[in-house]
């Protein structure tokens, strides 16, 4: 394995750190975080995550606590607050692991039958 630099926060950093990329991978959720590792393997990677580390943090580090990490909406939070484009109110990562830290892994996904209605909507609209 690859021995890999510490986290720092980009302020940190000397001017001693390349001044080019072969990548620059934005978001350091689920898929951010492997992707740069992998490509790190080969390429000098910048990975860049506009939250901070879960590292230390009671709320996203222990299974128990993660609903309370998921409603707490302060500034220096790892979940950030938002309405969707259809007004459903939801939460989003702004964390080193994405909302993965944040919602302990759960995802869901409608039915078949409900994307079918949705689907089926949209193209009798587009085809009017």
């Amino acid at each position: 394995m690859k021995n890999l630099p510490p986290l720092r926060k980009a302020s940190s950093y000397r001017t001693g750190c390349p001044a080019t990329y072969d990548y620059i991978v934005i978001g350091g959720g689920t898929a951010g975080c492997p992707l740069a590792a992998t490509l790190s393997l080969k390429y000098k990677v910048l990975l860049l995550e506009r939250g901070g580390s879960p590292y230390g943090n009671r709320n996203v580090s222990y299974m128990e606590n993660f609903h309370i990490g998921l409603m707490n909406m302060a500034p220096d939070s790892p979940a950030q607050a938002f309405i969707s484009t259809d007004g459903v109110i939801n939460a989003r990562a702004r964390v080193l692991g994405g909302g993965t830290c944040i919602n302990a892994g759960f995802y869901s996904r409608a039915s078949s039958r409900y994307a079918m209605h949705w689907m089926l909507d949209a193209w009798y609209s587009a085809a009017l």
